[in-house]
């Protein structure tokens, strides 16, 4: 009797497991629109960018309001930024010793002075940060390579310092292109005064980096096109697919590749909806949902920008419980229910 419980208790756990590992082929984004229809539906030559343009300077006073001020003097303090250097040295430490801060600490230096500068910018509109702009730029292009080290073994070397012959896509190089791309689209007559050759850099190493990678290589794994059940579909789908639909709708104005691109992030990304349960709930627990649940309605917003909201998914009730899923786990007192390496109070995520 008691070996007939043990048959019943595994096979109630292994149902269990099962319920718990699957993957329900919704496609709530190719179902809703297909590649002709979105197609029709895409607004071109980035007119559905939500923001004034730069030369709107009451809009952006409007914008900015209160805040305009301190984005002024946060970008004032990086007005004789030193924009460093990543040597090769820095990437070899992560395969050398594990160390992936001695890389990433400069980059991320070098991201969050360009992000700073461009808010400072955007919020005086004098020029006065332009030229620090513009060598952020052109020293963003001299990179080989856009991608954290310790997502570089993701290369065919399995290496950790950047192979000029090969692109890939990781959370990294996602975000710095989309930052790119931003900065392209507000500056580039700015910086076409100066000298056009940095606009065009910026283009082909977005397009280098970004574009033709995403769209000539269907093996990384977060794109999840040969997923495989017992695999998970986490955050770097939609957070990767956020930043690289940005990079199209921004750089992209040729209608039929443009459509192409667009159409391949929702097949995409329907991997990741399918793959999340129906009742929201966040694979990797409350600290990744910015990053996973919450890419997602950056993608999702983006997405019905740019169909100048002729797709969205934000009326489909499951969307709706994955952003609920954020207070069914709170329990009080800063507190939330955690599992795997999310943390139970606070928003700290290890990548």
């Amino acid at each position: 009797m008691k070996h007939l419980l043990c048959i019943f208790l595994v096979i109630a756990l292994g149902n269990i497991s099962f319920k718990a590992n699957a993957y329900t082929e919704r496609n709530m984004l190719q179902k809703a629109a297909d590649e002709t229809t979105l197609k029709n539906v895409l607004v071109m030559q980035q007119a559905w960018v939500p923001y004034p343009a730069y030369t709107d300077r009451t809009a952006w006073d409007t914008l900015m309001g209160p805040n305009k001020q301190r984005l002024i003097e946060a970008g004032e303090k990086l007005l004789n930024y030193k924009w460093q250097l990543i040597p090769a040295t820095a990437y070899l430490e992560y395969e050398r010793t594990g160390d992936r801060k001695v890389m990433e600490n400069p980059y991320g230096a070098n991201t969050q002075a360009l992000n700073t500068l461009m808010l400072a910018e955007l919020a005086e509109g004098k020029g006065r940060f332009i030229d620090q702009l513009l060598n952020g730029a052109y020293m963003s292009c001299e990179m080989n390579s856009w991608v954290l080290s310790a997502h570089l073994p993701y290369q065919s070397s399995k290496r950790s310092l950047p192979d000029f012959r090969e692109q890939v896509i990781d959370l990294g190089s996602g975000g710095y292109g989309a930052l790119m791309a931003w900065i392209h689209f507000f500056f580039h007559k700015s910086f076409d005064k100066i000298n056009p050759v940095v606009s065009l850099q910026m283009r082909a190493a977005i397009k280098e980096r970004i574009l033709d990678p995403y769209m000539d290589n269907d093996k990384l794994w977060w794109m999840a096109f040969h997923w495989k059940p017992g695999q998970i579909i986490n955050n770097w789908n939609p957070w990767c697919n956020s930043n690289v639909l940005q990079c199209f709708l921004l750089m992209e104005n040729d209608k039929n590749r443009l459509a192409k691109a667009v159409y391949r992030t929702m097949q995409s990304v329907d991997k990741f909806i399918n793959f999340v349960k129906s009742d929201g709930a966040c694979e990797e627990g409350t600290s990744y949902w910015g990053h996973a649940a919450g890419k997602l309605y950056d993608y999702l917003q983006i997405l019905s920008e740019g169909t100048g909201g002729k797709l969205s998914l934000f009326a489909e009730p499951m969307i709706r419980r994955m952003g609920e899923y954020m207070s069914r786990s709170y329990v009080g007192n800063g507190w939330v229910v955690n599992f795997a390496d999310a943390s139970a109070q606070g928003g700290e995520i290890l990548y």
